[in-house]
């Protein structure tokens, strides 16, 4: 998957900005990530910025937000290098207390002196003023990235009003393994999201133009279909995550499995209610008229 380049740099009021090429479309980075590496560091994490795509950010080396890889390769980024900065951070603690840095742990936020009551916190290593240029603990790390697939199984029930042609989802159930989850809301979010666009898909969405002259006629939310919390039943949501191996933070995608095990989900439920009218195909969307005009023509 290519690599992966971020910064972690200390501000000059203390404050800690996190650079990555990890442009969010709602996905929420600006919540998972400064969380991840203040669970990291142990500090406040309403003390660290997430700044992406910033002209003011250093260059660096990455491909960007696509595919269900932003946990995977800049939230792995960005845990590697904030435990680098702990061990920056364990050195400057050494050198403070005059031991060797192998007789520092750190744990929650504090580095402690072992067998004795000398600590000093990640905190106060941050908002310490010090002599060099540039700010001890910045930290620039580029990480190697590989591949890492989710799963799972999507089951959903429809039913069908053969006088009108309408369907309706009754019954939806999704097990996903989505590996390690850091933030279960934004991933139910991500789930919820995905399963309406599958029901665009196969229910409505449909983009029509006048067979004579071409024209859009499907060209704003009036006229085309637009799925609605209406058209979603309680779904069952199980967690089934595996932790990746191949990436410090276990994690796999995400963002695309509630679209991709809708779809064929649905659909086949809804060829399984007309198999004892013996319909065998009929073409997406699934529209009332569709439904209609497939039972009717079997009837």
């Amino acid at each position: 998957m290519g690599k992966e380049q971020v910064e972690l740099r200390v501000e000059p009021d203390g404050r800690l900005s996190l650079f990555s090429l990890a442009g969010p479309s709602g996905q929420g980075h600006e919540t998972v990530y400064p969380a991840l590496v203040a669970q990291i560091l142990g500090v406040s994490e309403d003390r660290i910025d997430l700044r992406y795509n910033d002209v003011d950010a250093p260059k660096l080396v990455g491909l960007g937000t696509f595919g269900s890889r932003s946990l995977i390769s800049h939230g792995a980024a960005l845990a590697t290098g904030a435990k680098e900065m702990v061990e920056k951070g364990r050195k400057l603690a050494a050198r403070e207390f005059e031991v060797e840095a192998g007789d520092v742990v750190f744990a929650d936020g504090q580095y402690r002196v072992v067998g004795t009551d000398l600590s000093v916190g990640m905190q106060a290593l941050i908002d310490r003023k010090w002599s060099e240029a540039s700010h001890p603990l910045d930290t620039n790390v580029t990480l190697d990235l590989a591949t890492a697939f989710p799963s799972g199984a999507h089951v959903a029930e429809v039913e069908i009003d053969s006088e009108t042609g309408a369907a309706r989802i009754v019954n939806y159930v999704a097990a996903d393994d989505c590996g390690t989850i850091y933030n279960h809301t934004l991933v139910e979010g991500q789930l919820h999201g995905g399963l309406m666009q599958g029901i665009g898909q196969v229910f409505g969405e449909h983009i029509a133009y006048d067979p004579g002259t071409g024209q859009l006629l499907s060209g704003s939310f009036m006229d085309y279909f637009m799925p609605r919390a209406e058209d979603l039943a309680p779904i069952a949501l199980i967690d089934c995550g595996v932790p990746s191996p191949v990436n410090p933070l276990g994690a796999k995608g995400a963002g695309e499995a509630g679209a991709t095990g809708s779809i064929p989900a649905l659909a086949n439920a809804v060829l399984d209610a007309l198999a004892p009218l013996n319909v065998r195909q009929v073409e997406m969307p699934f529209t009332p008229e569709r439904l209609w005009l497939a039972i009717h023509r079997t009837a």
